[in-house]
């Protein structure tokens, strides 16, 4: 077999700021957990009892409702963590037992509002979405989408510049979240293996979920290659979910070749080492935000209750960042050319449900 040369002009030289780190280190630290503070507290309690006099929707519900006024300084430098920084923070402390779960969901829109626009998640039009078990409800999996599924997750990215999660309920044992620097695993990658880093550069063949596709009205076969990795307009960034990889290989799209799946297997590999990733169990009420296009997410395997009510569950965000560059064109395509495409589906989808007498 002939072997393929390296494309060294296409690979970025080794990222060395503050988005590369190795989970074994920060797991020595507290210092991307932010306790909050007792006027926090207080300030969120009192944006709360005046939604409740109001009835505000939630999306109508803006910076203006959650000021964290109490709390500026801090935000700013959330910021700042996010863009330039390690790509997360932690945030700790709210009593979510004062509130129920909509609440919780409101309080969380309206902390988000302060990082970007919250986008599309699917073709429910989720803007807040579930992210729970409900394979009893969705079996089908070309139709499921990973945040309605059970187990473990690898590592991977989303489609947006930052993600954001509080959790509602925890699972009966596990489902801790996992996070890992996509900087340190390219990194590693050129150290270790960099043929194969190469072919992450290269992109993969994917498939979108066919009710994602059929509900944005484009194939769900996707008509280019996605890198996992792309550098443009100053940023390293990553985009890979191999569920979308391996759905084109079962739906007899494409066959992989050798190196494409050595490529895949080193990428879970380091991606999931216990060194690389840093586990994190959220408990109720506690927010979790991340830069989705240099820290990558997963979570550990769970069990948890039959009963819906009360299975672990987080309410997501996926925020667009305005002043941060735009995510290359070859990248966003993995989910589609326009996420409110399905905001307009959903939408119409409901207008023509007839209502129950």
């Amino acid at each position: 077999m002939r072997e393929r040369k390296i494309m060294t002009t296409e690979i970025r030289p080794h990222p060395a700021d503050r988005s590369v780190w190795l989970g074994k280190d920060l797991a020595r630290t507290r210092d991307w957990i932010f306790p909050l503070p007792k006027d926090a507290i207080t300030e969120i309690d009192d944006c709360v009892k005046r939604l409740r006099a109001s009835s505000k929707p939630l999306e109508e519900i803006g910076t203006a409702d959650f000021p964290f006024a109490s709390i500026a300084r801090e935000m700013k430098a959330f910021k700042d963590e996010l863009g330039t920084g390690r790509g997360f923070v932690i945030v700790r402390g709210l009593p979510s037992e004062k509130y129920s779960d909509d609440e919780l969901g409101k309080i969380f829109w309206g902390f988000g509002a302060h990082f970007g626009l919250a986008m599309p998640q699917s073709f429910l039009g989720d803007r807040l979405g579930t992210v729970m078990d409900l394979t009893d409800e969705e079996p089908e999996r070309r139709l499921r989408r990973g945040y309605h599924s059970a187990g473990a997750q690898f590592v991977h990215t989303d489609a947006c510049d930052v993600v954001g999660m509080i959790s509602i309920r925890t699972a009966k044992v596990g489902g801790a979240s996992r996070l890992a620097s996509a900087h340190a695993i390219h990194n590693l990658m050129l150290d270790l293996c960099p043929d194969l880093l190469a072919q992450l550069y290269e992109g993969f063949v994917c498939r979108m979920p066919d009710s994602d596709a059929a509900a944005m009205g484009t194939p769900a076969l996707l008509p280019q290659r996605v890198p996992a990795f792309k550098y443009e307009n100053g940023w390293l960034n990553c985009q890979y979910v191999r569920g979308y990889v391996t759905r084109a290989v079962a739906a007899g799209d494409h066959t992989l070749t050798i190196r494409e799946l050595a490529a895949m297997d080193a990428f879970a590999s380091i991606g999931n080492h216990p060194d690389v990733l840093i586990e994190m169990l959220l408990e109720p009420g506690d927010f979790q935000i991340f830069n989705n296009r240099t820290v990558m997410h997963g979570r550990a395997h769970f069990e948890d209750f039959p009963e819906k009510a009360r299975r672990r569950h987080l309410k997501r965000l996926w925020l667009n960042v305005g002043d941060w560059p735009k995510i290359p064109t070859v990248q966003g395509s993995l989910y589609g050319d326009d996420l409110w495409k399905w905001r307009e589906f959903a939408r119409k989808r409901a207008a023509t449900v007839a209502p129950v007498s």
